[in-house]
């Protein structure tokens, strides 16, 4: 029976195209990536890439970045980048300042739509994001948000230099 997975590239084709096109991308460009730091940038672009790759190989349903504020514009730009480049959806939550990526799927959505009437850190809030990133019900972290730097955001100025 064929799925026509072998129509699907294989993620070395699909990493050597996103690499060929970066070099003309605009919001890889110094004047586009806030404070200038190229090297965030790069290594927040990858994070995704890999994180995309995950959900295209089918290994969880979707994944999700949560950027310092000064960074939203740019990584909803890359994301919707990388999103595209992997054939998956975007969705944005901005009042939890977040960005998911995810396999097309209307239980997907349904699921994002839930979280976002679920009073955040409730054990079901937490069950269904670990879900949607792939985690083992098992290994859901009911209490991460009673850990001393949860809800701190990566200051990136502080600790790159």
């Amino acid at each position: 029976m064929d799925t026509g997975a072998s129509a699907r590239p294989t993620c070395g084709t699909l990493y050597r195209l996103f690499e060929e096109q970066c070099p003309s991308l605009e919001f890889l460009h110094p004047s586009a990536i806030p404070h200038g730091d190229v090297r965030l940038a790069d290594r927040a672009l990858g994070h995704m890439r890999g994180q995309a790759e995950k959900v295209y190989l089918g290994a969880c349903s979707a994944f999700m970045i949560r950027p310092a504020d000064d960074w939203f514009g740019w990584a909803v730009e890359a994301m919707m980048f990388t999103c595209r480049h992997y054939g998956l959806s975007l969705s944005l939550s901005t009042a939890a300042g977040e960005v998911w990526g995810y396999a097309d799927s209307s239980l997907v959505q349904y699921i994002l739509e839930a979280i976002a009437t679920e009073p955040p850190t409730s054990p079901i809030w937490h069950h269904l994001r670990g879900a949607l990133c792939g985690i083992p019900c098992a290994n859901v972290d009911q209490e991460y948000h009673l850990r001393a730097d949860w809800g701190t955001r990566c200051e990136p100025l502080n600790w790159l230099m």
